[in-house]
């Protein structure tokens, strides 16, 4: 049951995109030290096969002992190389191309026992190439049986037309039994690597969710005032530094008290909430809307002048307007102050100048913008 839940699991878990980005950041790391490790044993035992082979010097043993050895210092220091120029690039080995590569490397140690069986029955390569499969990469339960079983069928192919033998029970067995150790890790290893990693994907998005709810505005959707705060601080810094004008708005929702004293505070809320949807379909993604304080909102337009900004403010003063607010009956107005970046202003400065000016369209009647 453990087994068919886990296959279950993992079919599912293969597909995802989250999943399948965990799996190549581990591959990445791990491929790496594969690589090394891989290049060094190569090295050393090839080096070994052309001083001290232990088969007759030139003959047909030793050329396939050095092909072994040799392709897998090769296909190692190209991945290396590989590794290195994506380093240099900013990018990320993709997770076929570290399955390739450790699949070929599984070749490379089946292709050594081939070679072992021409004058031994020694089977310690495929052991060890099969049984660090798992260690080494990461990948979906489908693709590790993928891997063994062509690893199978290339030494069953390679004992029958390269060493010109009949395959028996006593040559398979071995072989079968190394595959099924190194299912039986794959899924044991796996299982606890999917485990963590749906732990890892839970608190990362817990921890999104808190940076969320940390700059926004649980009622209104919109961010709240400390996120206005330090936004409005860097857009004004570069609007100076790059010369590019900047303008903000400030909104007050006319006779709000009356709304909340006749109707209660859920109507208020409602009200307010409303007005954050509606402020959120008027502004561009590179604008910043937040709730400034009780039924004040703020807007900073980047890249706006004075008269663009009048034009905003004109724009959601006039959709308010005409907008239809439940358990309201009387018409829900804005006043709005408007400013723009004038040489050396603070934040707070500049919320000073739209203050005025709101102040301004309060006292001309309400329901107006003022620049």
């Amino acid at each position: 049951m453990k087994l068919r839940r886990y296959l279950s699991e993992d079919f599912s878990y293969s597909k995802s995109g989250e999943i399948r980005r965990l799996r190549t950041l581990d591959n990445d790391k791990s491929v790496r030290i594969l690589s090394i490790f891989a290049l060094l044993i190569s090295c050393i035992l090839f080096a070994q096969n052309i001083f001290s082979p232990g088969t007759p010097i030139g003959g047909h043993l030793q050329f396939l002992y050095g092909l072994s050895f040799g392709s897998s210092a090769l296909f190692s220091s190209l991945m290396l190389a590989v590794l290195a120029l994506k380093d240099i690039k900013g990018k990320k080995l993709s997770y076929f191309a570290m399955i390739i590569y450790v699949g070929i490397l599984t070749f490379t140690t089946t292709f050594a026992t081939l070679v072992d069986q021409y004058h031994t029955s020694d089977y310690s390569a495929f052991c060890f190439g099969l049984l660090l499969l798992p260690l080494f990469l990461r990948a979906s339960f489908v693709t590790y049986l993928a891997i063994i079983s062509v690893n199978i069928l290339f030494f069953s192919l390679g004992y029958t037309y390269m060493i010109e033998r009949e395959l028996s029970s006593a040559v398979v067995t071995p072989i079968i039994a190394f595959s099924i150790a190194s299912i039986g890790a794959a899924i044991n290893v796996e299982g606890t690597r999917l485990k963590s990693n749906l732990l890892q994907l839970q608190l990362e998005e817990s921890n999104k969710n808190l940076k969320e709810l940390s700059h926004k505005d649980s009622l209104t959707g919109l961010f709240n005032r400390r996120h206005l705060m330090e936004s409005l601080s860097t857009l004004l810094a570069a609007s100076k530094r790059y010369d590019f004008p900047l303008s903000v708005l400030l909104l007050d929702l006319d006779h709000f008290k009356k709304a909340n004293d006749s109707f209660g505070h859920q109507a208020g809320d409602k009200l307010l909430s409303t007005i954050g949807r509606l402020l959120s379909g008027l502004v561009r993604d590179c604008d910043v809307a937040a709730r400034y304080g009780g039924e004040e909102f703020c807007v900073v337009l980047s890249n706006t002048n004075i008269e663009g900004a009048k034009f905003v403010a004109e724009r959601i003063r006039a959709r308010i307007e005409t907008e239809s607010f439940e358990e309201i009956p009387w018409t829900i107005t804005v006043s709005i102050g408007v400013a723009a970046r004038e040489s050396d202003e603070t934040p707070e400065d500049f919320l000073k100048a739209a203050d005025k000016k709101l102040y301004e369209s309060k006292a001309a009647g309400r329901n107006r913008v003022s620049a």
